[in-house]
């Protein structure tokens, strides 16, 4: 298969200033695709977009006119997406019972409310040009396997998994496809912030930890944000042309049965 396997496409990445959202962008970019760069951070996304050669949007995609305006600055720079992943998230650690409510609204407000205005917005202007397209959403392997100190987060990945299968349900008679990514513990800067809440490292994700009922990575590292950018580009490739609506878990065996 062609290393360009995108040429020709438009893309657009969300969250795509930093970590997993900027190894997608690249790797799309790598492919042949123009790819636009979608994050509240101005500053990292005109900065990420320099790296890719294509447009930078400002936008907080928890706020419906702001996704609205953003994919619509996406159509007027490079058209329609052929490609859309939707990257942004966050993640605060804690318990269920003890933590902020603030907490638990807000990695909703990020990882599920933004994730469907923007995969909506997305889906619109695939179908205002007759239709086809990709769709990736970045969830977590949590969104099916509970995690001790991240409920939340869980519940929220898990809300917004079962979203985009639904969603892929709804417009493959349109040619338009759904998946979504589902990385393990990954070495990012938001990984990095957990363990420094957490007073932990990530030797308890790789080795595992009984008392927390963590089964540890039997590949023995970290996800990598290159190891989830370089699957985002098969599924949005022709290679995956009669995929939709599944799930694919990018965590080194962590989430064996």
């Amino acid at each position: 298969m062609s290393t360009r396997v995108l040429e020709g496409k438009t893309a657009a990445v969300t969250g795509a200033a930093r970590g997993i959202g900027q190894a997608i962008a690249t790797a799309l970019a790598a492919a042949g695709a123009t790819v636009a760069v979608i994050d509240k951070d101005a500053e990292g996304a005109g900065t990420a977009a320099e790296k890719v050669g294509g447009p930078a949007v400002a936008a907080d995609l928890t706020d419906a006119a702001e996704v609205e305006r953003a994919l619509a600055e996406v159509v007027d720079a490079i058209g329609a997406p052929d490609v859309f992943v939707n990257n942004a998230g966050i993640l605060r650690a804690g318990d269920l019972v003890t933590s902020a409510v603030d907490d638990w609204d807000a990695q909703f407000a990020v990882n599920t409310r933004a994730a469907y205005l923007s995969v909506r917005a997305a889906a619109g202007h695939m179908r205002a040009r007759a239709g086809s397209g990709s769709i990736v959403v970045v969830t977590s392997n949590c969104a099916r396997t509970p995690r001790m100190d991240l409920g939340a987060y869980c519940a929220s990945k898990a809300a917004t998994d079962m979203m985009a299968r639904c969603l892929a349900l709804e417009l493959a008679g349109e040619g338009i496809r759904v998946n979504t990514l589902c990385p393990g513990s990954c070495d990012t800067e938001l990984q990095r912030e957990q363990w420094r809440r957490l007073g932990i490292g990530p030797e308890r994700q790789i080795d595992g930890d009984p008392a927390k009922f963590r089964t540890g990575i039997p590949m023995g590292r970290l996800t990598t944000p290159q190891d989830v950018a370089d699957l985002a580009v098969v599924l949005a490739s022709d290679a995956s042309r009669f995929v939709t609506g599944q799930s694919w878990h990018v965590d080194g065996g962590q989430t064996l049965p």
